[in-house]
């Protein structure tokens, strides 16, 4: 999965973060690491008769200097999320869809990952305060958002959301933007 070349670790504390998010890049094949860190959500979609698709383009480099294991965790993480609130199929009907993109933008240098599902949505009023920490709750409501938001920003990149709540135009995509370097 991994090509340890120089594995350099690294922390990045931001504005309003209590703790740094320690990396431990290495040169790491991006479409493997999407194909095992999805295998088992794959096979749990097609159990529920949930579509699962994992796309990726020519322009992805063979390797990232990324942090694998948190990346990994970071995508596995939305698409159990996507997972949790895709319709399964009946006899009746079939199921959702999600769908996991892997692209490249050369111009930018940037690599690309979205995982895309039909579900219901989210609320536009709900979506700003995806990636904020739950406060005066004992549970930890929102922390798996906020942790990968932090993973991401820690890495020098951005995510973005895209929720749409209507009718027969429903679902949610959730981009994240992470240099190849």
């Amino acid at each position: 999965m991994t090509e340890q070349m120089a594995t350099t670790t690294e922390t990045a504390a931001g504005p309003g973060r209590l703790e740094a998010i320690p990396l431990r890049r290495a040169l790491t094949d991006l479409r493997e690491l999407l194909a095992s860190s999805l295998e088992a959500l794959a096979d749990q979609a097609a159990r529920l008769d949930i579509e699962f698709r994992i796309h990726t383009t020519d322009e992805v480099p063979p390797a990232a200097r990324i942090d694998p294991e948190k990346i990994a965790w970071a995508i596995a993480t939305l698409a159990g999320n996507a997972l949790r609130y895709t319709r399964p199929g009946t006899r009746l009907m079939p199921g959702g869809s999600i769908h996991v993109y892997l692209d490249y933008a050369p111009g930018t240098g940037e690599v690309i990952l979205s995982v895309q599902d039909d579900g219901p949505g989210i609320p536009e009023d709900k979506v700003p305060w995806l990636f904020q920490r739950a406060t005066g709750k004992t549970h930890a409501a929102g922390l798996g958002l906020k942790l990968i938001h932090d993973v991401v920003t820690a890495h020098g990149g951005s995510i973005d959301v895209d929720s749409r709540t209507e009718g027969f135009e429903h679902g949610t995509s959730i981009t994240l933007r992470i240099p190849a370097r």
